[in-house]
């Protein structure tokens, strides 16, 4: 049996229109609380995004032909055709779902905190800290007193931030494919 081959153009247009919806809300986080520029917030944001979509299809290239020939049915069903099939995974493609979105931020999370933590480290605007400096006995005694130094505080920023990004992208790409199952049953 032969088979066409097919385009999945509607899986390209959202990943693409999820892409920028990403982009734009993670840059306008890491441009108001990292105080990066404005060309410089978009270019990390769109580098570590892009690089998280490529991570995210390579992942998804490896485990698709491992899965259940059922399964598998499923998954090229709704990526293809927007629809689930009713079989043997009918019942379990919830949880299956539910497992996969919450593995799918924490991977997102670390890819792009490593991503613009690499990114920064290369730009030399990442906070170094203090170990290299020569410290007196009354300094060490004093950042005691004060709990963090400013460089674990601003890397713990860094980290809040970033996961803010994350979470706020994640939220928005939700409510976009909800609303997205919202049109399809109206139409």
């Amino acid at each position: 049996m032969d088979y066409e081959p097919i385009l999945p153009l509607r899986a390209i247009a959202f990943q693409i229109l999820f892409l920028l919806v990403a982009i734009s809300i993670e840059a306008g986080l890491y441009r108001q609380q990292l105080r990066l520029g404005f060309q410089q917030s978009v270019q990390y944001a769109t580098v570590i995004n892009l690089a998280s979509v490529v991570a995210g299809w390579i992942g998804f290239l490896v485990v698709e032909p491992l899965s259940p020939p059922d399964l598998k049915s499923q998954i090229i069903s709704y990526v293809l055709f927007n629809r689930l099939l009713f079989n043997g995974w009918s019942a379990r493609v919830g949880f299956i779902l539910l497992i996969a979105g919450l593995a799918a931020f924490f991977i997102t999370y670390f890819i792009k905190l490593k991503g613009l933590e690499f990114i920064l480290r290369a730009a030399g605007e990442w906070p170094e800290t203090e170990k290299s400096q020569k410290s007196r006995r009354d300094q060490k005694y004093l950042r005691a007193r004060q709990g963090r130094s400013d460089a674990q505080q601003a890397i713990a920023r860094f980290a809040d931030t970033v996961i803010q990004a994350n979470a706020i992208s994640f939220s928005i790409i939700l409510l976009l494919l909800l609303l997205r199952a919202v049109a399809v049953e109206w139409s």
